[in-house]
C-alpha cells in the first residue's frame, strides 16, 4: 500500500507562502480576437482590449534593462478570476519568446501577494531566487498599475506575475 508524503517524510522544506490568492490566468496568443472568440463560445467574456505601448506603459524593462515593447492585451472576469490575453506586437518580450518556443497557451498566473507593497513583493521573490524578467507601469485615465513578471519558468514550468493598481485607478480608453 502506498503512503502519501507527509511533512516529516518529505525531503523538501516548504517556505512560508507569500503569494496570496490567484488573481489572473494569462494566455499568450498570436491573435487576441481569435482567442476571444474561442473563449466566448465557452462562456468567458466580454473582453476589454487595450494597447500596451511605450505611451501607455512606462518604465518598461526586459531582462534587467530598459526596453520598449508593445502588446495587445485583453481582460475578462469569470467567476472571480481575471482572464488575460496577450498578443505580442513589437519589441522584445517574454510573451514573444513564449510564442516562439512553445506556441499559444497559458503563459502566466498572477498572485495578489497578500496586497503587500510592490517593493516587498519583489523582495519576497528575489529572496527565493526569482528575479524580475519583465515589468512596466500601465497608465489608466487616472492612476497606474505596476506589473512585474518573475523568472519562475525554469523552476516550475510557468511564469508568475504580480501587479498592483493604485487606489485612484480608472481603466484607460479601450483599443479601437
Amino acid at each position: 500500500m502506498a503512503t502519501a508524503l507527509t511533512p516529516s517524510s518529505s525531503p523538501l522544506t516548504v517556505s512560508p507562502s507569500f503569494l496570496g490568492n490567484i488573481d489572473e490566468i494569462c494566455i499568450v496568443t498570436p491573435d487576441v480576437h481569435k482567442t476571444i472568440s474561442g473563449l466566448a463560445r465557452l462562456g468567458i467574456g466580454p473582453f476589454h482590449v487595450f494597447d500596451f505601448t511605450p505611451e501607455t506603459v512606462t518604465e518598461q524593462t526586459y531582462r534587467g534593462a530598459p526596453s520598449t515593447f508593445s502588446l495587445k492585451v485583453a481582460f475578462a472576469t469569470h467567476n472571480g478570476v481575471v482572464w488575460e490575453l496577450m498578443q505580442p506586437v513589437s519589441g522584445p518580450s517574454i510573451m514573444a519568446e513564449f510564442l516562439e518556443r512553445r506556441g499559444e497557451g497559458i503563459h502566466h498566473i498572477a498572485f495578489d501577494c497578500n496586497h503587500v507593497e510592490p517593493k516587498e513583493r519583489r523582495n519576497q521573490f528575489e529572496r527565493r531566487g526569482f528575479s524580475v524578467v519583465q515589468s512596466g507601469v500601465w497608465h489608466g485615465r487616472n492612476g497606474t498599475c505596476e506589473f512585474v513578471f518573475y523568472d519562475t519558468d525554469g523552476a516550475i514550468g510557468t511564469c508568475f506575475e504580480s501587479y498592483c493598481f493604485s487606489e485612484d485607478w480608472e481603466d484607460p480608453e479601450e483599443a479601437g
